[in-house]
């Protein structure tokens, strides 16, 4: 089954990141990766910019059993969820954002993402993997939302320059 995981760090974010990205091709079927985009935090603005990325995986395995797998890949990279701030700094954040024809909650996850409509950081991404794939609720092709999130975003993502590479 066709799914999209979105990646964001912004502590060490190139060496996280590629640590990331070599987990998932070790845990599924890696199909694409996006270019990675330097964004500014979002909620907690008192830190440094993120770097983002979306990966578009195979897997047979349900989406909670996905996500569960992501939060471990967090784990081994050292993520320390801080309940005090949720949307503060990190070493990896691995979410499942988006399964083709797919919609509901799972537990704590809810797919589509519903920052999917809403931030441009996982917009974005997503689009340059699927432009023309419809969101499942709305059917609005990728492409049109990013547009739309980067129109409305007050710092639009930026691609990073050589992106994961050393």
């Amino acid at each position: 089954m066709r799914m999209f995981v979105l990646l964001g760090s912004n502590i060490q974010p190139r060496a996280h990141l590629a640590r990331a990205v070599a987990e998932l091709r070790e845990a599924f079927e890696v199909v694409a990766e996006s270019p990675v985009y330097r964004t500014a935090p979002v909620g907690d603005p008192d830190q440094d910019d993120f770097w983002n990325l979306a990966v578009e995986i195979d897997s047979e395995l349900r989406p909670p059993e996905v996500q569960a797998r992501l939060r471990a890949i967090e784990r081994q990279l050292g993520r320390r969820r801080d309940p005090a701030r949720p949307s503060g700094p990190r070493t990896a954040d691995l979410d499942l954002v988006l399964v083709p024809g797919v919609e509901g909650r799972f537990d704590r996850l809810e797919l589509p993402s519903p920052l999917l409509l809403r931030e441009a950081f996982v917009a974005v991404p997503l689009a340059d993997l699927a432009p023309q794939l419809p969101h499942p609720v709305t059917g609005v092709p990728l492409r049109s939302i990013a547009a739309e999130t980067v129109a409305s975003a007050t710092r639009p993502p930026r691609r990073v320059a050589g992106g994961l590479a050393p």
